[in-house]
């Protein structure tokens, strides 16, 4: 390996480094207990050190939230790689979802709750689109759902989900069993009665 190659990979751990302190700071207090000086304390390194690699708090907290999607993505494939076939296997996704924020309030208030600076704002109809109709082609297949419904329908999922994960984190009195019961309602709705309709 060249001098140039060493020193393109200690860059890249010293920058790894600084975002999983970021993520580690937010997984057990939060994001508002984030500064540039506990991550450089955590990592060893002065604090001064962190803007050679990042131009703001804020740019280190949006390389922090990247790595943590895909950390969401992770745990799903981990929980039960399987795909769906069936409106019980949605559940049981939509289940194992809901459970990575049951488990970790504090990245939900940072995925929702937290307000960048400049953040790009992504368009998920683009994004998800093709995944959206690839997972649901059983229903479209069963004729559960029309494939022009597919987006709407599960957006509308998703949507319902963060509802209720937010009317949960909020102290309104939605239990645990609750929130599986009513996220399961809605999706039988949603899905597994369109054939009656």
């Amino acid at each position: 390996m060249s001098a140039e190659e060493q020193a393109k990979l200690k860059n890249e751990q010293v920058r790894c480094g600084f975002v999983q302190a970021a993520k580690e700071i937010i997984l057990r207090d939060g994001v508002d207990a984030v500064s540039v000086r506990k991550i450089a304390q955590a990592t060893g390194y002065s604090y001064a050190t962190i803007y050679h690699y990042f131009l703001d708090l804020n740019a280190l907290l949006l390389a922090a939230k990247e790595s943590m999607v895909g950390d969401v993505s992770a745990y799903l494939t981990q929980a039960d790689p399987s795909p769906f076939r069936t409106v019980e296997d949605l559940k049981r996704v939509n289940r194992d979802y809901a459970q990575y924020y049951l488990d970790r309030p504090h990245v939900y208030h940072f995925f929702y709750a937290y307000r960048f600076e400049n953040e790009p704002v992504p368009n998920y109809d683009l994004q998800f689109q093709d995944g959206w109709h690839f997972a649901y082609s059983t229903f479209v297949e069963d004729g559960l759902l029309r494939r022009e419904d597919v987006v709407t329908a599960a957006k509308t999922i998703i949507y319902t989900m963060h509802g209720l994960l937010a009317l949960y984190f909020s102290s309104n009195g939605l239990s645990t069993e609750s929130f599986y019961q009513d996220l399961d309602t809605a999706t039988d709705f949603i899905i597994g009665n369109r054939r009656e309709l």
